[in-house]
């Protein structure tokens, strides 16, 4: 508008070399003791790993999250906060300025355009927030993960991960990934992050809004404040982040630790339904004190099965594959290694489950060992069927096909998971059943939104039967709706389902 006197910044993109750039972005504050923060070590260590040679630098960028932090607390303070970040754009592609303006300028062209975005896309590993807070840096990041396997073979599966989408020039790029950020003491503590990350993921798959810290912090301490203020944050008690995913229209599950096996078996079962797992954690080593601590759980980490110990048996549960987790730890960064195992209490006697968090896929840093004291998960209001009800029904039954069908190979290996009902519909097309099961299945079958799934297969991974159930309901029993007949599972089985069919309710497709 002519004659105005307001002034905008002038954006700039500049492109140079990853290191580089991480050494121009994160520079030392003044009055910082401890420099770099472990987060930018980390970071800079994930990102090399995942082979990034080229970094883009978007010199002004509205954050979201970090502009209500802004309105809420440091617009209030003496010292002047920008209201704007930095963001980074990582590429595992080699490029210069040079390169970068003839992309720009050739964008003219729809063609080349569209070939353009293909070739940045492929080379995309995702983006890093600087915020301008001296000693917490690290805003909203998502990256890319560790590939599908690992040094020695394992699997790494991340099931509860998300598209996102960003515009960099005339450019439209996307990653899938969870966001994580740094714990920024003044509007978020660790459990508020833990939850911000989870949220990210659940609020997407639910088309809900996606909470900022401060909206998490603020609907936590609406009723609940044990440190009199809401902000700036001290951080979350149990009760509080309940708190904070009902605010968030979702329901919180909060589940306390049992033993290594069932509470492996309960984080699988929600990861892989695609819900991230909180976990609440308290130090064990003599330099981690008695301190709370929360982390989000984002993959797994998978070999095979381990074998039956009991000679009275004829399942496996398949939770026994998860070796380690990986989790987003505001402390160190995203997708860190954490093993779990078993404790014994020296004073007590009392086994306990314990985490042990470390560099990713690198002995070099331990970050901590820690009890777990509470699973909390944010899950849709009208999911009220549990993975641990579900796992009680799925031990039965995989123990009574293992125990008479040979195609188990003498031990029935049962998953339990939640799955929405118009995925499982799609992947029945290709389960080889009849005609008539096929048209039931996808026309005829009344499901819940999410059905509870229990899946049997062989010990080699044969899919032998599946049952679904309303996770509406509470109770497993009643709630059975369907028994599909699996390629693995023998003609001789027909009878034996017809009878457990008929005991346990739901109708047999086969």
């Amino acid at each position: 508008m002519a004659g105005s006197d307001r002034s905008y910044p002038e954006q700039h993109l500049d492109v140079m070399a990853v290191g580089s750039a991480f050494d121009a972005l994160f520079r030392r504050p003044t009055g910082v003791a401890e420099w770099p923060p472990t987060q930018v070590v980390y970071l800079r260590d994930y990102v090399s790993k995942l082979d990034c040679r080229t970094a883009v630098i978007e010199r002004h960028y509205v954050d979201r999250d970090f502009i209500h932090d802004v309105a809420v607390l440091y617009a209030r303070s003496l010292r002047g906060y920008p209201n704007y970040c930095q963001r980074l754009h990582l590429f595992r592609s080699e490029f210069d300025e040079i390169r970068w303006r003839q992309l720009v300028v050739s964008a003219r062209a729809p063609e080349e355009r569209a070939r353009a975005e293909a070739e940045l896309n492929d080379a995309y590993l995702g983006f890093i927030v600087v915020k301008p807070l001296p000693g917490v840096p690290v805003g909203r990041t998502v990256l890319r993960t560790w590939g599908p396997k690992n040094a020695v073979g394992h699997d790494r599966e991340f099931p509860a991960i998300r598209p996102y989408q960003v515009h960099l020039g005339p450019f439209r790029l996307g990653v899938e990934g969870l966001a994580f950020q740094q714990q920024d003491s003044g509007v978020s503590a660790c459990a508020t992050t833990a939850l911000w990350s989870a949220l990210h993921r659940v609020a997407h798959v639910e088309g809900l809004a996606t909470r900022t810290p401060a909206e998490i912090t603020e609907a936590a301490s609406r009723y609940v404040l044990a440190d009199g203020r809401a902000l700036p944050s001290e951080g979350l008690s149990i009760d509080q982040v309940c708190e904070a995913i009902r605010g968030a229209d979702l329901s919180p599950l909060l589940l306390w630790p049992v033993d290594r096996d069932q509470d492996i078996g309960q984080i699988t079962g929600y990861l892989q339904s695609g819900f991230p797992v909180v976990l609440g954690l308290k130090g064990i080593n003599a330099d981690t004190g008695a301190d709370g601590h929360a982390v989000c759980v984002t993959g797994l980490k998978l070999a095979p099965l381990r074998p039956q110990t009991d000679a009275s048996l004829h399942c496996i549960d398949g939770a026994t594959r998860v070796r380690s987790l990986f989790i987003h730890d505001d402390r160190l960064g995203p997708y860190a290694v954490a093993d779990i195992h078993p404790w014994t209490e020296a004073d007590t006697g009392k086994t306990r489950t314990a985490i042990w968090i470390k560099w990713p896929d690198n002995d070099k840093t331990e970050a901590d060992h820690c009890l777990l004291t509470a699973i909390i998960v944010p899950v849709p209001i009208k999911l009220r069927l549990t993975v641990g009800r579900l796992r009680e029904l799925a031990l039965a039954i995989a123990e009574n096909v293992g125990a008479q069908f040979p195609e188990a190979g003498g031990h029935a290996v049962f998953h339990c998971r939640f799955e929405r009902s118009s995925d499982y519909r799609q992947r029945a097309l290709g389960f080889g059943l009849t005609d008539e099961a096929v048209f039931d299945i996808s026309c005829r079958s009344v499901l819940s939104r999410y059905i509870g799934l229990i899946e049997v297969s062989s010990k080699e991974g044969v899919p032998l039967l599946d049952v679904l159930l309303d996770s509406t309901e509470t109770d497993p029993n009643p709630a059975i709706l369907n028994w599909v007949k699996r390629s693995g599972l023998p003609a001789s089985a027909r009878g034996w389902l017809d009878k457990i069919s008929e005991v346990l309710g739901g109708h047999l497709f086969w």
